[in-house]
């Protein structure tokens, strides 16, 4: 499976290189004119975060104009770094991407806050509920570096916190390293671990290594496609950094959005909800099929006690409260989530980060 994925990357990456000789960037068009746009992500062709909601979206988009706007995907690293994508989309290199808004804590520190520590909401519905609330905070960021932000492009069911050492209370992390990035690495630092930044195509050497001792990485389904369950002993529920998220955001260059006819506009909304609906129905179901994977491999999935769960979550709070001091976008960003938490019932959660941010 691996080497597949591998086959399909380098395939990616020289059509990727052969599109990049020409280009319609931010190019008019009237309705019924044909438009061809390039669309970069993280993830990689062949894996399910891929393959169940971008091709589908490059379709709809297609169907809804008849065929005139065409859109190019272009799988992880195949046109540039993963890191550089902000850029190429503010530059207009491309004039898309579906992205994970987390990787961009260096624009501002409020992208931090795309996966919250301790957050309890769980399923699509509530997932979507708390984009909506705060997805425009992200697009008033984007806006000054000429993005149009689409919000979440897509239901992520949350990671999976693997582990080559039994963990079953919160003083086993101790002395632990950890791959974890952002806000998941500072989080487990409080509970003692070293956090280690670590590519994801490099996890599968890393974890049969030793190198690290645990992870945080994508849900059962991806991780497992990556045959991470093949080197992994233990999987630690529930991953204690975070909630269900948007594995990808739908970023746009703001320049290339206007230019649009106002039925292509909508063709790409329209295109991102049936990507919404894809990702929150059947991948969320091939998601808690692929649980089997990991047993039929060997990994034991540890529950940890709620005890254990309520402690490491009032941490998280502790340093939520605290990280809504670094600027006026976290600040809001936090006070906004207080109040989602509260519309969801989570008011014990509310009260808490509320008190941790005085």
């Amino acid at each position: 499976m691996r080497r597949n994925l591998a086959i399909t990357s380098v395939l990616a990456l020289a059509l990727g290189l052969t599109a990049c000789g020409g280009g319609v960037l931010n190019q008019e068009a009237a309705e019924g004119e044909e438009v061809t746009w390039r669309l970069a992500t993280h993830q990689v062709p062949g894996t399910s975060r891929y393959e169940s909601t971008l091709p589908l979206f490059a379709e709809e988009v297609s169907k809804a104009t008849d065929g005139k706007f065409t859109i190019e995907l272009y799988g992880g690293g195949t046109l540039f770094p993963i890191s550089e994508t902000y850029d190429s989309v503010s530059r207009g290199t491309v004039e898309a991407a579906a992205i994970f808004t987390g990787y961009w804590s260096s624009k501002d520190p409020v992208f931090n806050l795309v996966s919250l520590p301790g957050d309890p909401i769980t399923g699509p519905e509530e997932h979507f509920q708390r984009a909506e609330a705060l997805d425009p905070i992200f697009g008033e960021v984007y806006a000054k570096s000429g993005i149009h932000h689409l919000g979440a492009f897509d239901y992520a069911p949350s990671e999976i916190f693997m582990s080559n050492r039994k963990i079953e209370s919160l003083e086993d992390f101790k002395g632990m390293n950890i791959r974890a990035t952002g806000v998941a690495g500072q989080f487990y630092d409080t509970l003692g671990a070293s956090s280690v930044s670590i590519a994801g195509p490099e996890l599968y050497s890393a974890l049969q290594l030793g190198t690290v001792d645990g992870a945080e990485f994508n849900d059962y389904l991806v991780n497992a496609e990556m045959g991470l369950n093949e080197v992994t002993d233990f999987v630690i529920e529930p991953a204690l950094h975070t909630g269900p998220t948007s594995d990808k955001d739908l970023i746009i260059n703001q320049e290339a959005w206007d230019a649009l006819p106002e039925p292509y506009q909508q063709a790409v909304v329209d295109a991102r909800d049936k990507a919404r609906e894809a990702s929150s129905t059947a991948y969320a179901k091939d998601n808690e099929e692929a649980v089997q994977l990991w047993v039929d491999e060997g990994a034991e999935i540890i529950e940890l006690p709620e005890a254990e769960v309520d402690k490491a979550r009032q941490l998280a709070y502790e340093w939520l409260g605290g990280y809504a001091d670094e600027n006026e976008y976290t600040e809001r960003y936090v006070t906004e989530y207080i109040q989602v938490l509260r519309d969801l019932g989570y008011d014990a959660e509310a009260a808490a980060i509320e008190s941790a941010k005085g």
